[in-house]
């Protein structure tokens, strides 16, 4: 056979407008990217388990969980896109083409979205070692919400990309949101202030707070109100809106407490003494535990006496710590006072009583010079 009998023979391979052989060349590259994008996927995985280290721990297990996320039906829709280059295919199979590897692809980006949000709430909200039912439950929301939006915006792109116009859609939605959000306008409040408190926290559950000329410890952070115990015992609850646009003080973040305190000393001690108490206050101060010293000086002489100005820091967010150490602080300096003689000065009034013949000669005195 001759070579002009093979073209002969082998022009009526032709398909849809493809030599034969290109559509086995195809077939071959569906085939053979069918099989070796998920072995790249499975090398990636065992690749990424390698690098894991102790800082990086998050990040490989969200870089893994997207690998092993990555599904077969997104592979098919690469294969098939590649296969196709090959081929000269008419406009209607080209458009369908298109169209499959764009919602295979737009599929699996949502699927990769779905998977970060969930990895975020997992690892960035909630605390596995400690779970709290009131975050676990925000959490949700947070989770409804978030997969609820990525879906949506999927759907939309598709839509778009097939040449439906969404303007209308789109605006209806809008409408409705906002008609949602006026009906429920006091409840989403409380929600989206629940879910500030436990993306900020500014506060969590065990905190000692202060707000409102309220004391308390945080009990429960609900979805629309946050529960305190207060100091005397009762109660306390306040809605989520109302407590994040108050001012707040969060003793349980305190580091260590400053203390800026006054003596008072009567007069009578001499100079040379006076000079001597401050530094007694130093070494007082800087043998306590958990303080630390700032200063101590004889501030002024005043119609009470002569004052001392005495600050240092109590290095422990506990207050019985910090009244340990002022009752530490006050007992050494009444020691020293009463161990000199001297007394600590206080505000006194005196009266005097003058009786009735004198106060008639007196009178009469007055009348007299008159």
């Amino acid at each position: 056979m001759n070579v002009q009998e093979i073209e002969d023979f082998t022009r009526n391979w032709i398909v849809l407008g493809n030599h034969l052989a290109l559509w086995i060349t195809a077939l071959f590259i569906f085939v053979a990217c069918l099989i070796l994008l998920p072995r790249v996927r499975g090398q990636l995985v065992q690749l990424l388990s390698r690098f894991a280290v102790s800082r990086f721990d998050v990040i490989m297990t969200g870089a893994q969980s997207l690998a092993n996320n990555t599904y077969r039906f997104f592979f098919a829709a690469l294969a098939l896109y590649f296969a196709s280059l090959v081929l000269v295919l008419p406009v209607q199979i080209s458009r369908m083409i298109t169209g499959i590897v764009l919602v295979a692809t737009m599929a699996q980006i949502g699927m990769w979205s779905s998977i970060m949000v969930g990895l975020w709430i997992d690892h960035g909200l909630l605390d596995k070692n400690n779970p709290d039912p009131e975050r676990t439950s925000a959490a949700q929301i947070i989770r409804f919400t978030g997969l609820a939006l990525i879906w949506t915006a999927v759907l939309l792109l598709v839509l778009s990309n097939f040449g439906i116009d969404i303007t209308a859609l789109v605006a209806g939605l809008g409408v409705g949101g906002i008609a949602i959000a006026f009906a429920l306008q006091s409840i989403l409040k409380d929600l989206f202030a629940s879910l500030s408190i436990l993306l900020d926290k500014p506060f969590v559950v065990g905190d000692f707070v202060f707000f409102n000329e309220n004391r308390g410890v945080v009990e429960r952070i609900g979805l629309r109100t946050t529960r305190f115990r207060s100091l005397t015992g009762e109660q306390i609850s306040v809605s989520n809106d109302a407590l994040l646009n108050t001012r707040l003080s969060n003793f349980q973040r305190m580091s260590e407490r400053r203390m800026l305190f006054s003596l008072h000393v009567q007069y009578g001690g001499s100079i040379d003494l006076l000079q001597t108490f401050p530094a007694y206050l130093q070494t007082t101060i800087e043998t306590l535990p958990n303080t630390r010293f700032d200063r101590s000086h004889l501030a002024e002489f005043n119609e009470l006496g002569v004052r001392f100005e005495v600050v240092y820091y109590v290095l422990s967010a506990e207050y019985a710590d910090f009244m340990n150490a002022q009752q530490a602080v006050l007992v050494a300096a009444a020691k020293w006072v009463e161990a000199h003689g001297l007394q600590f000065a206080q505000p006194t009034r005196r009266l005097i009583t003058v009786n009735d013949e004198a106060l008639s000669a007196t009178q009469k005195t007055s009348q007299a010079v008159l």
